[in-house]
């Protein structure tokens, strides 16, 4: 993680740890790691709550030399090393910000959560925001992404909270005018994002994903909708989607949100006509002509447009110029030609979402490549089968990240939600199944290979392999026209 360190001057322990936590001895801290594998002599170790055994990652910091060991939390035994405890991940935030010297920052945070929609949002309001501030970066499933020539992956969508107050700290010496953070069920609940200086978040749509992860869909909700209120109650703003009743549940008429609708009646209501976007708000129209005129990208559009208004007080007449030309990220619904796709989709509601945008693209049949990860919420398979089944013609049920799971059990699970199983093909073989759709297309379908979008491994008996949907659909395009 070395290209995300901000240059940081060595920090006395006592000036960091005052009024927030205890130390045993006063010493000059010069760098702080929260990996025993990166950790370097001198270091000082930040110790976090969910490390698995207290005692053995100590000791290899110790065996590493590090000076100084900061545990969240309290220490369980005594070691020999200088140590200090900081009570919480809030405190944890805090010296976070002391150390990296953000406590007075500029940069304009904001975080997208959601189900889906989170990473196209976040893409699309990152560009927008360049063009306000005239930089502005995003840290999520793509990495950390200056530009989209410019990524560096970072293992996680939000990553650990050492590295998102990094990247704060980066963006920070550099002057970037704002930052736009994915915030993760899976980082709410782990405190990735605490201490971080939240003017505004967007919560993009609610599903279901990762439920086996947070115990069920009232936990998952719940995760969601405490980051949202951790916001508003430090004063930021929240633009959220109307279209969904637990959004407008969890939500209502709490001061600080803004709504974005498909419907009127919002504060700003999209609709796609004639592969072009009309965003509504306060009786007027503004139609957006160079941009992805999908129906969940108009529907991200609305809300990065929202934010736009109530971040920097650009209206919805003045946002057309700020939209002229954005773009998507890779893998949602990205063109490989002119009748087949890949998207990223894996739960049942971006699934759906995908395909009633695909539909739209296509003269005749819809044909779909799909699948389900292994070890992962079990519940959404029969869900996704049904949405397959609804919305595509033909599809191909195939595999998707099975990793230490049976595929045919998965595909067994799939297959229980779906009706007509004599519409669905299940061929095992990812390659197969991609080269087996293109073969049957026609001249006026189009194909949409679901599930990985821009993911370049496939992962299978805890092993990460190359893999790429895009490259696999392009050499069976190749092949269908070689024998033509």
């Amino acid at each position: 993680m070395n290209k995300l360190n901000p240059q940081v001057s060595s920090k006395q322990l006592s000036d960091l740890m005052l009024g927030l936590g205890v130390y045993s001895q006063d010493i000059l801290i010069t760098n702080i790691s929260d990996d025993t594998r990166l950790l370097q002599a001198g270091d000082t170790f930040l110790c976090l709550p969910r490390v698995n055994s207290q005692q053995e990652i100590v000791q290899q910091a110790i065996e590493k030399q590090a000076s100084s060991v900061i545990f969240v939390g309290e220490a369980k035994q005594e070691f020999d090393i200088v140590c200090a405890c900081l009570p919480d991940m809030q405190a944890t935030g805090k010296f976070l910000r002391r150390w990296f010297e953000t406590e007075n920052t500029t940069v304009q945070c904001i975080g997208i959560t959601g189900t889906d929609g989170k990473t196209s949002t976040t893409w699309m309001l990152r560009e927008v925001l360049a063009k306000h501030y005239g930089s502005a970066w995003s840290v999520g499933t793509l990495g950390w992404v200056k530009s989209a020539d410019d990524m560096i992956d970072l293992g996680n969508t939000t990553p650990s909270l050492l590295n998102t107050h990094r990247l704060l700290g980066l963006a920070h010496q550099q002057h970037i005018g704002a930052l736009v953070y994915e915030v993760s069920s899976h980082g709410i609940e782990q405190q990735r994002v605490v201490g971080l200086p939240f003017v505004a978040a967007v919560w993009t749509t609610m599903g279901h994903d990762h439920l086996e992860d947070h115990h069920g869909f009232e936990n998952y909700l719940g995760l969601k909708s405490s980051f949202v209120q951790s916001v508003l109650q430090a004063g930021g703003s929240v633009v959220a989607n109307a279209d969904y009743a637990d959004i407008q549940l969890v939500l209502g008429d709490v001061e600080g949100v803004y709504w974005y609708a498909s419907h009127q009646g919002s504060d700003v209501s999209w609709k796609v006509e004639h592969k072009q976007v009309i965003l509504h708000s306060s009786g007027k129209d503004v139609r957006l002509t160079d941009v992805p005129a999908a129906d969940f990208h108009a529907e991200n559009l609305a809300a990065v447009a929202l934010m736009m208004y109530v971040l920097c007080d650009v209206s919805l007449s003045d946002f057309a110029a700020y939209a002229q030309g954005v773009t998507t990220p890779l893998g949602r619904l990205e063109a490989v030609d002119e009748q087949v796709y890949i998207d990223y989709a894996h739960t049942a509601e971006g699934l759906q979402r995908c395909l009633q945008s695909a539909r739209k693209l296509t003269e005749d049949k819809l044909l779909l490549v799909f699948g389900c990860g292994g070890n992962r919420d079990k519940a959404k398979r029969p869900a996704m089968g049904a949405v397959a089944e609804q919305y595509a013609d033909m599809c191909w049920l195939t595999s998707d990240n099975p990793r230490n799971e049976e595929q045919s059990q998965i595909a067994q699970d799939v297959l229980s939600g779906v009706a007509h199983p004599e519409k669905v093909c299940v061929l095992e073989d990812r390659a197969k199944a991609i080269a087996q759709a293109v073969s049957t297309l026609a001249s006026k379908d189009v194909l949409v290979i679901a599930g990985k979008g821009h993911e370049s491994y496939m992962e299978m008996n805890g092993k990460r392999l190359p893999w790429s949907d895009k490259e696999i659909a392009q050499q069976a395009l190749a092949e269908v026209r070689l024998c033509a």
